[in-house]
């Protein structure tokens, strides 16, 4: 069994790599007012005064909570198609914690990251995966089309106008 000889180098990650990771992060942020967005609307809540309760709210919570609700507020068509982007947002947001909260050294390449990977819940495990600033900004890609998705169907049920985005849209 051959291994190959992996090069890392010394020092910060490249300015590809920051952004790449950086664009996650900041798509991901965006993602998060879009379903909390989605919440208030579909409660009914001001969505200003429900960024009182939704701020203690982990996101996982308020994506089951937006789920549940389309499943007894919405017809069953808009239901399942909010089920399904709450599986991409559930989905994406296993690869956005890898990205955001690993550990990363730099590539022999100004384009390529090595995530240090460890978990220690109930077994140990390592892995140094290398992954390239391309793949990282593909999953910022993704997190960007899915609030983009939601913020549609919002708009499509009546619930949300992208020129007053904080205010509920006169029906």
């Amino acid at each position: 069994m051959s291994t190959a000889k992996r090069v890392v180098q010394t020092g910060p990650l490249s300015v590809k790599m920051y952004c790449a990771i950086g664009m996650v992060a900041v798509a991901w942020a965006h993602l998060e007012e879009i379903v909390t967005l989605c919440l208030s609307r579909l409660l009914g809540a001001d969505h200003i005064e429900f960024l009182t309760v939704s701020a203690q709210m982990p996101v996982k919570g308020r994506l089951d909570s937006i789920k549940a609700l389309g499943t007894r507020k919405l017809p069953a068509e808009q239901a399942a198609r909010l089920a399904a982007l709450y599986d991409e947002a559930v989905h994406l947001s296993r690869e956005r914690n890898k990205i955001l909260h690993g550990a990363w050294l730099q590539g022999e390449q100004p384009d390529i990251g090595i995530r240090l990977t460890y978990r220690a819940h109930g077994r140990i495990s390592a892995d140094a995966p290398t992954i390239s600033a391309q793949d990282i900004a593909l999953i910022g890609d993704r997190i960007n089309q899915l609030a983009m998705d939601l913020a549609t169907m919002l708009a499509e049920l009546g619930l949300y106008d992208p020129k007053d985005p904080m205010h509920a849209p006169r029906r």
